[in-house]
């Protein structure tokens, strides 16, 4: 099994715990023959015997189901390779044999093994020899590893009674590229005669197989009584069923049913219009381990109730009070977070109560997950980019394209989240501070940019002591420059104070307009080494909560990242205190008399 497989079930479980984390189970009830009797509070249906087989072949199914219409929607090429799970007798095993040909296969997948002799009786009859009949388990489809193009499941998912198990032996099925399809009968439609129990509505398929680590990729409403939705694996996203919950009510929203829309929406829910259907979709932690999305200026909020199930409600946009007393996210840079495993890194920050990481570029979506799986963002992922020298008017092209690459990537990997790539600039043709660079930094920008726009992160400029770009004021001109509401800046206090600069709230003032994100740390203003410059919160003589107040009142809402480069105690000791200094410095946390003394020693 390749190292992507393996990455991809173990990303699939990690989903499928999550969102039955709530079940106090002593056992999985996977682990036994019964199974599952619900999932996702969902009661499952019990399998149809093989002795009802003659109503698989009634006389009116087409009528009613439409099977060659659902065909020409799976658009199956010759060639394929293609399981019915869950055959039955073969009603659509005949026309997949007919479709992918001689040169294809089709697995015909039953649990019951009378219905295969049915099959393969039938496909004999028609004279197909590329159907091979597969007798299942209840947990296991016995499908060989990355041999299907497509695993079509029609009114039989509802009847799995382990889900979990069956669906990552799916998983593996597939080969690369490969999709799952699902049918079931319409829930929302009160004049399809079938029993409620044998059948599902869109919200259940997209939260049940976002569970399994699937995204919805196309459905088709075509057929007279039944869903027909496209699944493909999504990788390394714990947001995933929040994100499919929220695009399937957009679609739902979209497409004037509110019969389907009212089972994505909590109680109450008031929903009048709604964004585009395909409009980006930003996540991010919210209040009570709720998730917080924006779409097209719309705000909404997902929660999850006691069965695992999201719902969605249109929402308003104004910021909430964090645990930690502040509306601004408060973010531990990976700079002081400790290094060694990721999982551990994000699992401190969260203890402490920190909103989460800011984080480079290394392990950038594993940070993510880690993040996201404990209810916390990445907040950033910090990168230096040194421009190439100048040939003639213009940047040499063919360095460029290679020293974005990876900028181009974190991007991908940021999108559908809050991070912001934070860009710290050097440069080859030009000394500290010289206008005279601003070309090849604008080109790489206007390269970037396309990316940026494309996945919906921000790119804040990221003054650095010592590098081309220095200080705060060459990254507002070339963020004017620019003139794009994805460029911004990162103010960063060390870096300010390292390169003799000014009254921080006097600077933030003057950034605003442009200002996408803080970086700071206690500090002696008057130092000039890391040592003295880069502090906890609770040591130096910067003014916490004049800085905060200051950053209220321009109406920052950017995420503010703690610097921790070089500190010489252990990261529990200083985040814990400057997490404490944090608290303290909030509006109302503690009159000013009752706060304690900055310590300036060391």
């Amino acid at each position: 099994m390749s190292d992507h497989l393996h990455a991809s079930l173990r990303v699939a479980s990690l989903l499928a715990a999550l969102a039955l984390a709530s079940s106090p189970r002593t056992q999985d009830p996977e682990a036994t023959p019964a199974g599952r009797t619900h999932y996702l509070g969902r009661a499952i249906a019990q399998t149809m015997h093989w002795t009802g087989a003659g109503w698989l072949l009634r006389a009116t199914r087409e009528e009613e189901e439409n099977g060659a219409a659902l065909q020409r929607w799976l658009a199956v090429a010759p060639g394929a390779s293609v399981c019915d799970l869950g055959c039955g007798n073969g009603y659509h095993t005949l026309p997949l044999a007919r479709a992918v040909g001689p040169d294809g296969r089709v697995y015909g997948v039953e649990l019951q093994p009378q219905y295969l002799v049915m099959l393969q009786k039938r496909a004999a009859e028609a004279g197909l020899a590329n159907v091979v009949g597969i007798a299942s388990t209840i947990d296991d489809p016995q499908l060989p590893p990355a041999s299907c193009d497509l695993v079509l499941m029609v009114d039989v998912y509802h009847e799995l009674s382990h889900p979990v198990r069956v669906m990552q032996r799916v998983r593996a099925a597939l080969k690369p590229g490969g999709r799952v399809v699902l049918v079931e009968f319409r829930t929302e439609d009160p004049a399809v005669p079938i029993k409620p129990e044998h059948t599902m509505t869109k919200a259940q398929m997209r939260r049940e197989l976002a569970s399994h680590g699937f995204r919805c990729v196309d459905d088709h409403d075509e057929l007279p009584w039944q869903h027909a939705m496209a699944f493909a694996p999504s990788d390394g996203d714990a947001r995933l069923g929040a994100r499919e919950t929220l695009r399937g009510a957009l679609r739902a929203a979209a497409g004037g049913d509110r019969r389907v829309l009212a089972p994505f929406l909590a109680a109450d829910a008031q929903w009048t219009d709604a964004p585009p259907a395909d409009a980006p979709i930003v996540l991010r932690a919210g209040p009570g381990g709720s998730v917080r999305a924006e779409v097209a200026g719309r705000a909404f909020a997902l929660t999850t109730d006691a069965d695992g199930r999201t719902f969605v409600a249109p929402t308003a946009a104004a910021p909430w009070r964090r645990a930690h007393g502040s509306e601004l996210a408060f973010h531990a840079m990976h700079t002081g977070a400790g290094g060694g495993p990721v999982d551990g890194q994000a699992e401190l920050v969260a203890e402490l109560g920190f909103d989460g990481l800011a984080w480079g570029l290394d392990d950038l979506a594993a940070a993510r997950l880690a993040c996201e799986a404990r209810g916390r963002d990445v907040a950033s992922a910090y990168a230096v980019l040194t421009l190439p020298a100048q040939a003639g008017d213009a940047p040499t092209a063919a360095p460029l394209a290679p020293l974005l690459a990876p900028l181009r990537a974190a991007l991908a990997q940021l999108a559908g989240g809050p991070g912001q790539l934070w860009l710290a600039l050097r440069h080859d043709g030009a000394p500290r501070r010289d206008p005279a660079g601003d070309r090849a930094a604008l080109a790489a920008l206007r390269e970037l940019l396309p990316d940026a726009r494309a996945h919906g992160v921000a790119i804040a400029l990221y003054p650095h002591h010592d590098f081309w770009l220095e200080t705060i004021d060459e990254a507002l001109r070339l963020a004017a420059s620019v003139d794009d509401p994805l460029v911004g800046v990162c103010f960063n206090l060390c870096h300010h104070l390292r390169t003799g600069g000014g009254d921080a709230a006097a600077v933030a003032r003057r950034a605003a307009p442009r200002l996408l994100a803080v970086t700071l740390n206690g500090a002696t203003a008057a130092g000039r080494d890391w040592s003295t410059l880069i502090r906890p919160l609770d040591e130096g003589d910067q003014d916490l909560p004049g800085l905060l107040a200051t950053l209220a009142d321009i109406g920052f809402r950017g995420p503010v990242g703690l610097q921790g480069f070089g500190l010489a105690q252990a990261p529990r000791e200083h985040l814990a205190r400057s997490m404490a200094a944090w608290r303290r410095a909030q509006p109302g946390a503690q009159p000013p008399s009752a706060r304690p003394t900055r310590r300036t020693d060391r």
